[in-house]
């Protein structure tokens, strides 16, 4: 061999070298992760203590704030109110259907770990703006050191994929986060990570996971803005733009032990988001396919059969005849729901070679399956979710993904029928507020809207809305329009209201009497609307008011 190959070869492995330093191993595996300390009961309900104080405070501040979050297995917000005393101080036990991260509305605390058992403490100083989180347990140690590692592993991308607009470009920079999801995940194996060496097992396990969540969320968000910003005009995928989910995430197959199957997410900073997006950008064959093979009826009445046209899984209230009509437009096959979603969960496994339903594939069809988002008591309703609930259970072997399910539609079948009366008759201050609200409009149908000038939507809607309250004007119905004048405050409202012809009823709450009503209808977002008869009772949240619905009322 010449001196010139020599020298080639030389270089050639000098370069692969510096590659293999730049491209971190693929881990299949963790050592030592998850640890074991976090069993199943600590996916359970249970309750928590927040205390601490708000210290030069205005003379304008609020006696109350929101403690906010998700319950990760029902998909369902959370709100708990906490009551500030005279001197700043506060101390309430709360309720969690977890442990796990939550948020706080009305006041400036930035998001913390709770877990169920412990103390959270917060102190907060007004006058520097300053705020030290801390508390009993896993509590205590994750809050205080999660600010640490989340700097130490930020990202230091600067430019967003979605504003470039480049397919390359965007295909290069999830590249680049696998490799900072690489990098983390070698950190933890090697059991290298500085900051965790004092913390309990359970805090580690929380704040590992954590750390593998942070740069999965930012890729599942950037698929989430990449599909509706590369759309055309006409609202369609533009196919030079196209990036199929499948060879987006074909990095999950290889680390599907930590990113998948991995019950932990449930208690990782970003696990809201990773969760969420999961559901609809890579595991969304339990959404949408429903969309396209389900069609539910009431009626057995044969001349309604063609609503089946299209149906291949059995309906809930199957019978002989309607069997045998059923298998003629279905050209003989027919799926039970547990087949179907025994279908849904093979074509996941199969797109994204995963070797089998984990955590996370159970916990977004247990979302499917739990969406309660519905009106009304009837017993087709009721029947209709046992079925799906039902369907779904052989594809459920996580214990705590179990637990919840049949705990979730207890409680939904409690609260649909009525059970719970003697609970229910007890009045909270939100109940109080509702119920004046309703009685200075009693004998009318009332459509009330919580808004925000901050929200666009919000805006949307009531400027939609006012042709309808033109035509109801002479009518017994009535449009309140309600907003916190903390974040909306009275001139500017004022001024957006006046300039754009929104008529109505206009009511400005105090940020007390807002956190009240969005405690009592646990809502953290809006605009959230309601629907209520003339006998005051509410017949839809958050669906836009018709003329026909108004009309069907009045009746």
């Amino acid at each position: 061999m010449n001196k010139q190959a020599i020298l080639t070869l030389l270089l050639a492995l000098v370069a692969m070298a510096g590659q293999a330093k730049l491209k971190p191993k693929v881990i299949t595996t963790l050592r030592g992760y998850p640890s074991g300390a976090i069993d199943e009961y600590h996916f359970h309900a249970g309750k928590a203590i927040v205390k601490g104080r708000f210290v030069n405070r205005t003379e304008h501040s609020f006696s109350t704030f929101n403690v906010t979050g998700t319950d990760q297995f029902s998909n369902q917000e959370f709100i708990r109110t906490i009551n500030i005393e005279a001197d700043g101080s506060f101390l309430e036990l709360i309720s969690l259907p977890h442990s796990g991260w939550v948020n706080f509305d009305g006041a400036d605390i930035p998001p913390a770990f709770i877990a169920v058992g412990d103390t959270l403490e917060i102190q907060v100083d007004g006058s520097v703006n300053e705020v030290k989180l801390s508390g009993s347990g896993a509590t205590g140690e994750v809050n205080s050191v999660w600010p640490q590692l989340e700097t130490q592993f930020a990202s230091k991308e600067t430019r967003t994929p979605w504003e470039e607009m480049n397919r390359e470009f965007m295909l290069e920079w999830k590249n680049r986060k696998v490799r900072e999801l690489d990098r983390i995940a070698s950190a933890i194996d090697a059991d290298t990570i500085a900051a965790l060496k004092d913390c309990s097992n359970y805090a580690k396990d929380v704040l590992k996971t954590s750390l593998l969540a942070m740069p999965l969320e930012q890729m599942l968000v950037a698929v989430h803005q990449w599909r509706w910003r590369t759309r055309n005009e006409d609202g369609k995928p533009n196919p030079a733009l196209t990036i199929t989910s499948d060879s987006f995430f074909d990095f999950l197959s290889a680390r599907q032990s930590y990113l998948m199957d991995n019950p932990l997410m449930i208690f990782a900073a970003d696990g809201s988001g990773v969760i969420n997006n999961m559901e609809f950008f890579v595991l969304n064959a339990y959404l949408f396919l429903a969309n396209n093979m389900e069609r539910w009826s009431k009626s057995t009445d044969s001349d309604e059969l063609g609503n089946y046209k299209e149906n291949f899984v059995l309906p809930h209230n199957y019978d002989p005849a309607l069997h045998r009509e059923m298998l003629e437009f279905d050209k003989g096959h027919l799926l039970s729901l547990a087949d179907y979603y025994a279908m849904c969960s093979d074509s996941i496994r199969s797109r994204f070679k995963l070797d089998n339903t984990g955590f996370m594939m159970q916990l977004c069809l247990l979302h499917r399956v739990l969406d309660f988002d519905f009106e009304g008591s009837d017993g087709w309703f009721l029947t209709r979710k046992a079925e799906e609930l039902a369907g779904a259970i052989p594809q459920f072997t996580a214990s705590s993904i179990c637990h919840h399910a049949v705990d979730v539609y207890r409680r939904f079948v409690i609260e649909r029928e009525g059970n719970a009366r003697m609970e229910a008759s007890v009045s909270t201050p939100g109940d109080s507020l509702f119920q004046s609200l309703k009685d200075k409009y009693a004998g009318n149908v009332i459509y009330m809207d919580f808004w925000g000038i901050g929200c666009g939507p919000c805006r949307m809607g009531m400027l939609q809305q006012r042709t309808l309250v033109d035509k109801y004007k002479d009518s017994p119905v009535r449009f309140l329009y309600i907003c916190n004048e903390k974040d909306s405050p009275r001139e500017p409202s004022q001024k957006f209201l006046t300039d754009n012809g929104i008529q109505g009823e206009h009511l400005f709450l105090s940020s007390d009497e807002w956190n009240l009503l969005t405690n009592k209808f646990q809502f953290n977002a809006i605009p959230f609307t309601l629907l209520i008869d003339r006998n005051g009772n509410i017949v839809e949240k958050n669906v836009p008011p018709t003329a026909a619905k108004l009309d069907e009322l009045l009746k």
